[in-house]
């Protein structure tokens, strides 16, 4: 906590485009900005509780590294999707174009998720410790959606490996995880980068960071099938873009070239996150002393100081 100053990071979802999250925390660790509220919805909030277990970015990046290129990780049907769309690299078209060949189909009406719960517990217990998320290095604020009542659901107690499978359950994908008798999937259906439950978990300020692209698929849209998963998108994006307006910085690292489902090369978006938080450290230092000065003189005289000076 810098001078009383709460400092808030929302990581977002974007599936093995998040790996970029931890260029964004290295940046930050080496300028001496410390996170104390770390939230975090899908991939944003398998990132944040490695990092949250450890708080040290190299131990994050070695762990993801040797996941990543493990054979348990090579047992999961991730390759699989990315084949599935070669020429454009959006989740989107992976998922029209499977439906378009009937597999989508078929493994919905036979399994309750196209990647297995086994395999989808055994993927998360070789990146996270057997712990409580109450008992994590920073407060880690996981973020999902109760597949029954609609809610967006901030889970902050309970055991991190089941936590964190249920903010990445992505629908379809991956089987909602069911916590005290609720089932949860993935947080990013309400909740796209995780901002205001930053700032609900007691942040003076919050640095979102954005990993998404839903609407970089331009693929003909012929069939009705088309137009609707393009509307999904649209509205998607529309959510993240009114998301993202309470976020006082906001970090998009470029991750337009690379494939939601390809993690076996996902370690190289590490310096896109670190380019993009390097050009926002400016912004980052602003919104920083703006907190700062509301903390000292109280929130509406700091306020108004902060629009004078900073």
């Amino acid at each position: 906590m810098l001078e009383n100053v709460k400092i808030g990071l929302a990581l977002g979802g974007g599936a093995a485009r998040g790996v970029a999250h931890l260029g964004v925390l290295q940046v930050l660790e080496e300028e001496g900005i410390q996170v104390d509220v770390l939230a975090g919805t899908s991939i944003g909030a398998l990132v944040a509780g490695v990092f949250a277990t450890s708080r040290n970015t190299r131990e994050a990046e070695e762990r993801f590294s040797a996941f990543v290129h493990s054979p348990e990780f090579r047992r999961t049907e991730f390759d699989f999707l990315k084949q599935s769309k070669v020429d454009r690299p959006g989740m989107l078209y992976s998922v029209s174009q499977l439906i378009k060949r009937g597999i989508f189909y078929s493994v919905q009406m036979t399994r309750p998720s196209f990647i297995s719960m086994e395999n989808f517990a055994h993927n998360i217990e070789g990146l996270l410790p057997d712990m409580r998320v109450e008992r994590t290095l920073i407060s880690l604020v996981p973020v999902a959606v109760d597949l029954d009542s609609g809610e967006e659901v901030a889970l902050t107690t309970g055991p991190l490996r089941r936590v964190i499978m249920a903010s990445c359950a992505i629908p379809g994908i991956l089987p909602p995880v069911e916590i005290g008798g609720r089932r949860y999937i993935d947080g990013g259906w309400v909740s796209k980068i995780p901002i205001l439950a930053a700032f609900r978990s007691g942040a003076d300020l919050v640095i979102g960071v954005d990993v998404s692209d839903d609407l970089q698929d331009t693929a003909e849209m012929k069939r009705g099938l088309d137009v609707m998963l393009r509307a999904n998108a649209i509205k998607s994006e529309a959510l993240k873009r009114f998301q993202l307006r309470f976020a006082d910085v906001v970090v998009t690292p470029d991750v337009r070239e690379h494939h939601w489902a390809d993690f076996a090369t996902s370690m190289r978006l590490i310096e896109r996150g670190k380019e993009a938080t390097r050009e926002k450290l400016p912004h980052i230092r602003r919104a920083v002393e703006r907190a700062r000065l509301a903390a000292i003189f109280g929130t509406t005289r700091g306020r108004r100081l902060a629009k004078r000076f900073v």
